[in-house]
């Protein structure tokens, strides 16, 4: 037979399962804006019942049940969806740093402008101009030399910004790289936890939702790869390396970002490969500016500046004809057009003859000496700098009765193929635009428009990457998140529960009053 007191057992669990339902109800309720917090649900399941009672309990039929109970409190969580996530949210990380860093890169450029490199390099073109119109005018030398150093200072200032750039990459490398261990060394200590927690069959939910908040923080840093073990404990690989196992985490350092695929270090790798980028580009045009090669013809009259091989046939003031490959001597008049091959502005410049008569002075020189130009190392000559004098614009000079050489002044052979520079069509260094040949400004427009193309490139990315994270996260919270309008509706189902169950707790109760206190007292 069952016991009297069944009814009362059957209310209680139904009383104390119903509180335990409305507790993880306002559990719910008070996390709805907890960042990373996945919405728990009750599992309600009827208790074993028991037979029906009878002198043959295995063959009567039916059984008395014994009312409900909870087997688990379970969180709701989709873990394709949390994969989804993160591999939006890693992708979405490089690409924002990447734009990041091309705002800074044009920010420096300043183009286009009035203040950036293009209105400098107008600025010096211009000065030489000018000097060509009246090569002994000082003022056009001054402005010549004030262009030239603006310009070289310009260059500079923009080198050193790339190396701050970079700089700040690399720091910011190192900073990334202790979040990445600290995330490791908190996800390794959670898989502790959980694991301990769990191990008598019990769910570590909100230490769950800790450990995947921080997986989720992981990604946005390195790409990162997640495996669950039997035991509840993660196994995290980032890089393609393992760097947690149970609650074991083994550190890394700054040359895990080389190996990134995606987050911010592989998009701080990256950025540092486009500041190299444009700095080689930038070399370039300097580089080629300063010493590419330029075919120059010299009308009659020019006077080699030293012994010089010439590309045409040419006829000397004495009549010596030279023939085109062989060597024409130092300081020979020569009274037919020439036409040599120099090595850029500075081999136009050597050509020429100073106010005082020198010749086969640079206009440019490098900071360290090396025979390859830079945005960095590119300066005026000092002696072109401090004397307005050693501009070479004239291609004659004269001998006075005591040796000595003075310039013609107001010839300005030189000075016309120097300005002559900024329409020559050079061949640039391949692989660094999509333009092979053309002027310096042409070259400049095309490295502007290549820069212009990868920073637009970089922000469509990010946009993209946004629409697809942000997509992610929402698919995510509508399994996820807490619904307070769902969250009300439970906890007035189970507060009816609650209720009904306390009101058949109270039934009983009257029922054996009844028979305890109210029977059995006739004839007494």
């Amino acid at each position: 037979m069952t016991s009297t007191f069944h009814g009362l057992e059957t209310s209680r669990r139904a009383l104390l399962t119903q509180q335990v339902a409305l507790q993880t109800v306002g559990h719910n309720i008070a996390n709805a804006a907890t960042k990373g917090y996945s919405r728990q649900r009750v599992n309600l399941t009827a208790s074993i019942p028991y037979e029906a009672p009878a002198f043959r309990n295995s063959t009567m039929p039916g059984q008395i049940g014994t009312g409900v109970e909870y087997n688990s409190i379970t969180r709701i969580r989709d873990s394709f969806l949390d994969l989804q996530f993160r591999r939006e949210n890693q992708a979405l990380a490089m690409w924002q740093v990447q734009q990041k860093t091309f705002q800074s890169i044009e920010n420096l450029l300043n183009e286009p402008s009035d203040n950036g490199l293009r209105a400098v390099m107008d600025k010096f073109w211009n000065s030489l101009e000018v000097l060509n119109r009246d090569p002994s005018l000082l003022s056009a030398r001054i402005d010549l030399i004030g262009a030239a150093v603006n310009l070289t200072d310009t260059l500079n200032s923009i080198d050193k910004g790339l190396n701050d750039i970079t700089s700040d990459l690399e720091s910011n490398i190192q900073a990334v790289t202790v979040q990445v261990n600290s995330l490791l060394e908190k996800i390794a200590d959670l898989n502790a936890l959980i694991k301990r927690i769990e191990g008598p069959g019990k769910n570590a939910n909100d230490l769950r939702d800790q450990r995947d908040l921080l997986v989720d923080s992981l990604s946005e840093l390195v790409d990162v790869n997640v495996t669950e073990m039997p035991d509840g404990s993660y196994t995290i690989a980032i890089a393609g390396m393992t760097v947690v196992e149970g609650n074991n985490a083994a550190l890394v350092d700054e040359s895990i970002a080389e190996q990134a695929a995606s987050g911010k270090l592989a998009g701080y790798v990256q950025s540092m490969a486009e500041v190299e980028r444009v700095r080689q580009q930038l070399n370039a045009m300097v580089n080629t500016l300063v010493t590419g090669d330029i075919r120059v013809t010299l009308e009659n009259g020019y006077v080699t500046s030293r012994e010089m091989t010439a590309l045409n046939e040419v006829t000397l003031a004495d009549g010596t004809v030279i023939p085109a490959g062989q060597p024409i001597p130092a300081n020979s008049t020569i009274v037919t057009p020439v036409e040599f091959v120099v090595q850029g502005f500075n081999g136009l410049h050597q050509l020429g003859y100073t106010l005082d008569g020198q010749t086969d002075i640079p206009f440019f020189v490098t900071e360290d000496g090396s025979t390859e130009f830079t945005i960095g190392n590119i300066r005026l000559n000092p002696e072109v700098k401090n004397d307005t004098n050693k501009i070479a614009a004239s291609g004659k000079y004269e001998t006075q009765p005591d040796g000595t050489r003075t310039t013609i002044r107001g010839n300005g052979d030189i000075s016309f193929a120097l300005t002559g520079v900024r329409d020559y069509v050079f061949t640039f260094p391949a692989d660094m635009t999509n333009l092979s040949s053309g002027t310096i400004d042409d070259y400049f427009r095309a490295f502007i428009g290549d820069l212009g193309t990868r920073s637009n490139n970089a922000t469509q990315n990010v946009k993209n990457s946004q629409d697809l994270t942000d997509s992610a996260d929402m698919m995510r919270q509508q399994v996820s998140g807490v619904s307070l309008d769902e969250e009300l509706a439970d906890m007035i189902r189970f507060q009816h529960a609650y209720n009904a169950a306390a009101r058949n707790m109270t039934t009983v109760d009257e029922m054996l009053d009844r028979i305890i206190n109210q029977m059995g007292i006739v004839g007494r």
